[in-house]
């Protein structure tokens, strides 16, 4: 006589919902494609047929009355065996999911999910530029050269002598081949990409002999490049559609940028820097200069008693902001030069200077000891 409820490690008048957990437990411990137990195919036999009766609440409530002899009081034709067409109320894939740590997707495992080959697309290209100043500044217009994988034309990429190709033996014309792989947990089934054909399920009658069935062929590129006003150091230009080519489209080519220095200017993002030597009489009496600009020469005026140092800023003489049409600013600082040499006429005008500057010192000094008795 079978006890069921000790089948299922169960106490008698367990309630369904406890026989399907134990179910589902012992199902994944003894199930034939799992279990290591030497007698797991009979272990697994018994748990099923437990289930089939302990889960079914006819069945149960005659089976908790009159035992074994259940069977009497119903057509029940008996458990006919694992793998025999009789149908269980097992969901291997619900008893897999109860395993932990694993990242198991059964939908790919079982070869329920139909898997798109992967797209042949070339690979970006990186091409550095380098540029003058005022290049940057204004734009301009460039070539540049580089070594790119295109499509071989003869074979217009496929690989076959005058384009003739036929259905791949290895995959069928499928462009994935199956396999299967025999683990602990079962026999799985997955998918990969034909190596004969590479996905296509076409393979060459004849290999082109110029790029030997490869369908690319590497060969020098040049391009022009148009640089657009105020591009600077680190920025890039992306042309899509202009990198390496593959069977199914072509990568980006990206230009990446590098600007010359200046002998007068610096830049700093739009704004623009530069010095300018200004003599001493200039600095004390105010004067108007000429100072460089990025589009020529400009008059700056230079106010009395400035000081080396003084930073002047000419609003919108920088360089353009990219995409806009505004501008950044140039700032301009003045440095005050002391002639090394002098002239005798000179001299004696900067002797009578310093003079009047000591007489100055002498009445200041005088007026404060004044001001200060009251």
């Amino acid at each position: 006589m079978s006890d069921y409820y000790k089948t299922l490690d169960l106490t008698k008048g367990a309630s369904i919902d406890e026989v399907k957990k134990a179910y589902k437990k012992l199902a994944k411990k003894y199930h034939p494609d799992v279990s290591t137990h030497p007698e797991a195919e009979k272990k697994f036999k018994e748990v099923v047929e437990a289930y089939q009766v302990l889960s079914d609440t006819e069945k149960k409530q005659n089976y908790d009355n009159y035992g074994d002899s259940y069977k009497n009081f119903q057509g029940h034709s008996g458990f006919s065996g694992f793998g025999q067409g009789q149908r269980m109320d097992f969901d291997f894939e619900d008893i897999f999911n109860q395993f932990s740590g694993m990242n198991i997707d059964l939908g790919d495992l079982f070869g329920r999910r139909k898997q798109k080959a992967r797209q042949d697309y070339g690979q970006n290209v990186k091409v550095n530029l380098t540029l003058l100043f005022k290049e940057a500044a204004f734009g301009t217009e460039k070539e540049v050269s580089f070594d790119r994988i295109t499509k071989c034309s003869p074979c217009k990429g496929t690989g076959a002598e005058n384009g003739k190709v036929k259905t791949c033996k290895t995959c069928g014309g499928n462009g994935r081949v199956i396999r299967q792989q025999r683990t602990p947990f079962g026999v799985f089934q997955s998918q990969a990409t034909c190596h004969d054909c590479r996905g296509e399920g076409k393979i060459a009658e004849k290999k082109c002999t110029k790029c030997n069935g490869n369908g690319l062929i590497t060969k020098k590129t040049k391009l022009k490049v148009k640089i657009p006003e105020g591009i600077n150091t680190a920025n890039h230009l992306r042309l899509s559609g202009k990198g390496h080519e593959g069977r199914d489209g072509a990568g980006d080519l990206y230009v990446v940028i590098f600007v010359d220095k200046h002998d007068i200017f610096k830049r700093d993002e739009v704004d623009v820097y530069a010095e300018i030597p200004i003599s001493f009489t200039e600095s004390a009496l105010g004067a108007t200069v000429e100072v460089p600009t990025l589009k020529g020469k400009a008059d700056l005026k230079i106010p009395a008693g400035t000081q080396t140092g003084t930073i002047f800023r000419l609003k919108g003489k920088g360089i353009k902001h990219v995409n806009s049409s505004s501008h950044g600013d140039e700032y301009i600082k003045v440095i005050v030069e002391t002639p090394k040499k002098v002239s005798k006429k000179q001299r004696e005008l900067l002797a009578k200077l310093e003079k009047e500057e000591q007489l100055a010192k002498k009445r200041k000094s005088f007026f404060e000891k004044v001001l200060g008795k009251f």
